[in-house]
């Protein structure tokens, strides 16, 4: 068998690669004393899929059908002391088609965070890195895993932040914050990026009770390669008023300035918001506000709740931001998060602990069929909306999760910034686009050792511009069984389709696997 070497691991991988090793000896090398956790595992994964290529009626059907062999180790390193803790999560994604030896290739996953407190109370380092595949574009096809190749790219992530407190009395508290950000890609056109943001926050100490107050000074350039640099800055004012210990009313004004053209009125304006913040006790909360920006009418809103078997989460924001930015603030470990999609990590959280001692399931590919709301590939800056909704029902044999979205973005600047990517046709299909969708999953315990996952997600795409839609459905039932503490296995099935009203854009997908994971 023939693994195409160029596959092994391509320039920005091994970049970030060794950055993330560089980095996890910088945190470790202050502090000698600590807990330390080395977990290497072993997944390995046979699928029969009748349409490997998610193609639709113009593809035929000739050369569709595939066996795909998946060998993936992996190692887990947790470092736990007073001043630092390191996390870092690897697997290497073999693939090995029966049929298709030339899509043979090698993929690397990777989740490496870590924190460290260089001067007690003071001074701060917060490091993280990633490596991800992710579906590139809304209009091909809709792989959940690297197993459908045709529009996955590697996307890769650094990020690190040094950072300075300092408590003046009970009168105030201050920080001062660099962040440098890169995000790189493999293929697809989109455009290397990287971020270099500066914050300076402060705020008011306990010596203020019922008006507290807040300074925030922000600004970011957006280094995007071949295109102008984007300058974006703000400053703002916060004041709270404590009505009461439980409620409170809160209001925002400063101003913005940006420096990119911009396709939809103003760069630069005054901005305000006035809103309050409720929390009657532990378990519930509520924050809402609404202004003005320069994309003119703004809100935000964040809700939370649990009780004893539930969990209740929702929230909307919105803001001017680019795909590097959304990247760069995604939390998520290596393949937790299929075809790119934006989920809230609590959500993640939640899932992934309702196996086998937590995070059993994430490790038997029991989330492959969790999927959400594409961050695609753009190179330009964009107005997104987001809201986002899920409800949790904890039972002692059942864990049910609803989850529901609606994700907006509106193009800022021009259609030739991604000519780059599927050219000017392209450009305008993706110019506004609005992701609608949702889903349930039921986890089922038979045993304490055994359980059942199933899943069904729903996604509408609405291409505005033209007001063409697709409408993707995933459709999963999966067995896990334990059969010792360190060894997992799991048969499933899932059904992956797309209904398009674009020609030629539909396509479904039967795929039958059973894996077997073994942690040493």
């Amino acid at each position: 068998m023939k693994l195409l070497s160029k596959h092994f691991c391509n320039y920005h991988c091994k970049r970030l690669i060794y950055i993330s090793i560089l980095l996890f000896n910088i945190i470790a090398l202050p502090v000698y004393a600590g807990e330390w956790r080395v977990v290497p595992s072993l997944n390995i994964n046979e699928r029969y899929t009748d349409n490997f290529r998610l193609g639709g009626i113009a593809t035929g059907g000739k050369g569709n059908d595939e066996f795909i062999t998946q060998i993936n180790p992996s190692i887990l390193i947790n470092g736990n002391a007073r001043r630092y803790r390191v996390d870092v999560n690897y697997l290497m994604n073999n693939l090995i088609y029966a049929n298709n030896s030339e899509f043979n290739r090698i993929r690397h996953q990777l989740s490496a965070n870590g924190t460290v407190e260089l001067i007690q109370d003071r001074f701060f380092i917060d490091g993280r890195a990633m490596i991800l595949q992710q579906n590139a574009s809304l209009l091909g096809s809709q792989g959940l895993d690297n197993a459908n190749p045709f529009n996955r790219r590697n996307v890769s992530m650094l990020n690190i932040s040094p950072y300075y407190r300092h408590r003046f009395g009970d009168f105030a508290t201050a920080e001062l914050r660099y962040t440098h950000g890169e995000v790189n890609t493999s293929g697809g056109g989109l455009r290397d990026s990287s971020t270099d943001n500066g914050t300076v926050r402060l705020n008011s100490s306990t010596a203020f009770r019922d008006l507290q107050w807040g300074i925030t000074y922000n600004h970011t350039e957006i280094h995007r390669n071949q295109l102008r640099t984007i300058a974006l800055e703000r400053s703002t004012v916060l004041l709270r008023y404590m009505l009461t210990p439980q409620f409170s009313l809160v209001g925002t004004g400063g101003y913005e300035r940006n420096s990119f053209i911009s396709v939809n009125g103003r760069t630069s304006s005054p901005t305000w918001t006035v809103g309050f913040s409720w929390i009657p006790n532990e378990r519930t909360e509520f924050d809402f506000a609404g202004g003005q920006r320069i994309f003119g009418d703004t809100y935000l809103a964040n809700f939370s709740h649990r009780t004893r078997l539930t969990t209740w989460s929702a929230s909307y924001n919105e803001d001017i931001t680019t795909f590097g930015q959304q990247n760069l603030l995604q939390p998520g470990a290596a393949g937790a998060i299929p075809s790119g999609g934006i989920l809230p990590q609590l959500l993640l959280n939640t899932l992934t602990n309702a196996g086998f001692g937590g995070g059993g399931l994430a490790n038997q590919g029991a989330l492959l069929g969790i999927s959400g709301a594409n961050n695609f590939f753009t190179n330009r800056l964009f107005l997104q909306r987001s809201l986002q909704a899920f409800m949790t029902i904890n039972g002692s044999r059942n864990t049910v999760v609803f989850r529901g979205f609606n994700i907006s973005r509106q193009a800022y600047t021009g259609d030739e910034e991604d000519d780059s990517i599927g050219g000017r046709v392209n450009s305008v299909l993706n110019r506004n686009t609005v992701q609608t969708g949702g889903g349930v999953s039921w986890i089922y315990r038979l045993s304490p050792l055994m359980n059942v996952t199933t899943n069904y997600t729903f996604t509408r795409i609405n291409f505005t511009t033209t007001n063409l839609v697709d409408i993707n459905q995933v459709m999963l039932v999966s067995l896990n069984k334990r059969f010792s503490p360190n060894l997992f296995g799991e048969i499933s099935y899932f059904h992956n389709r797309r209904d398009s009203e674009r020609i030629n854009g539909d396509f479904s997908s039967n795929n039958y696997m059973a894996s077997l994971s073994m942690n040493f």
